[in-house]
């Protein structure tokens, strides 16, 4: 038995060793997912795809503008062309990536993704390039995306156990919003000393970092092998989700944050020059607020590890979005936007990082494609429609006025649905 004066000693020592442990869990915790050798491998190959992306981006807008005497419309029409295609194929993509093996078809999405890359900078290479061949390459790049997104999320569970699945969400986030700090810079010198063909080709070069993950990937093909049609499918499984309430109102949360919250996204730069009077380069360095807010929030989420309640958390990051976003519509000030927008960077992140887990965690594995699926759509081809009316209505109250509109909305519905759904709180 011990004596009284060495239990405080052996209770410090005890609580050290504890605290000790938990922080090397704590490090090792934000990027635990990438222990996983299949996942590590894909996060790899997609982190150097998006820079392709982002180099192609800066390209592109260039040769548009270049090619249309500095249009504006021209620049929308594309962006138009490429999401358009969600609207219509977002549902069979998931649907269809549930039926076959996934990595397969990414294999398939991703070789296309090349083809269409390499096309473009060969009509550029050889001067034959018009605005209307690019508008029918961003309509083909939309279409081969609506089946390329909700896969790539489908697979995830197959990469990682269940009890990890939120930290590698949270990980999986990172890829296309990091790689915005490096890309786009590096696409604006590249486009300087090899031109935008010399772009192009990178980008398509860099599809082959993703297909070299896939085929080192170890995991088994899963076939379902259903029967029913492609389109009853699709019906049956959203009949389930529209009379599975969690899901339904994940998905209607999600959706109002991206139709309503992010307008900031769509009128930033005319709220940059209509309202705090800045530079071009100043206008980069706002972006360059919300991108390192979602490197932040993806770290900071996945750090958590497989946490319990995270629809509360999901509520707080809603309402913090919302009103993060009023907050940043009626305070003019340059470097308290820059922060404010750090701040929403951080909420939107977390937000829908934990709606796209709790998705996955809650819906039957057969029919994550198809949910993912849905998700992508939400993000490809219900965001960017909130321009639209939102658009208009700046026209009569103002830039301000019209975000702060859509975050008051948005906030409004994630109230109802948040106090009139107990499982959603503590999902």
């Amino acid at each position: 038995m011990s004596s009284p004066s060495e239990t405080p000693n052996a209770d410090i020592t005890d609580a050290a060793a504890r605290q000790s442990t938990q922080r090397r869990l704590t490090r090792v915790q934000t990027f635990k997912s990438l222990h996983y050798r299949d996942f590590a491998l894909l996060w790899v190959g997609m982190i150097l795809s998006s820079v392709g992306t982002w180099i192609q981006i800066i390209a592109q807008s260039l040769l548009v503008l270049q090619l249309t005497n500095n249009s504006g419309f021209a620049l929308g029409l594309i962006s138009f062309a490429q999401a358009a295609p969600f609207l219509v194929f977002s549902l069979v993509g998931g649907s269809f990536a549930d039926r076959v093996d996934k990595r397969r078809l990414l294999m398939y999405t991703q070789s296309l993704q090349i083809l269409f890359a390499f096309a473009l900078g060969v009509l550029t290479l050889t001067g034959l390039v018009q605005f209307w061949h690019i508008v029918v390459l961003a309509i083909l790049v939309g279409v081969t995306l609506s089946f390329d997104q909700p896969t790539r999320f489908a697979l995830i569970p197959s990469l990682v156990p269940r009890e990890d699945l939120s930290n590698a969400i949270s990980l999986q986030t990172i890829v296309f919003n990091g790689s915005a700090i490096v890309g786009p810079a590096l696409g604006g010198g590249l486009v300087m000393l090899i031109g935008y063909a010399g772009n192009f080709f990178v980008n398509g070069v860099s599809y082959a970092a993703v297909l070299v993950a896939l085929l080192l990937m170890r995991i088994r093909p899963v076939h379902n092998g259903r029967s029913e049609s492609l389109l009853r499918d699709i019906r049956n499984g959203l009949t389930y989700i529209l009379h599975e309430q969690l899901l339904a109102k994940l998905l209607i949360n999600y959706g109002s944050l991206m139709f309503f919250a992010s307008l900031y996204t769509i009128f930033l730069a005319l709220f940059a020059v209509a309202e705090l009077g800045t530079t071009p380069a100043g206008l980069g360095v706002l972006y360059t607020a919300t991108g390192l807010g979602a490197i932040v929030g993806s770290l900071g989420l996945a750090s958590l590890g497989d946490y319990r309640r995270k629809g509360r958390l999901l509520m707080a990051s809603s309402f913090g979005l919302s009103f993060a976003v009023i907050a940043f519509s009626f305070v003019h000030l340059y470097w308290v936007s820059f922060v404010l927008l750090l701040i929403i960077g951080i909420m939107q992140t977390v937000a829908s990082a934990l709606s796209v887990t709790l998705l996955q965690l809650n819906s039957p594995r057969t029919m994550i494609g198809l949910v993912m699926s849905i998700n992508t759509l939400i993000v490809m081809g219900i965001r960017p429609l909130g321009g639209f009316p939102f658009g208009a209505l700046t026209a009569v109250v103002g830039v301000s006025a019209s975000m702060a509109v859509g975050a008051v909305i948005s906030a409004a519905l994630s109230a109802y649905l948040f106090l009139n759904n107990g499982r959603l709180r503590t999902a």
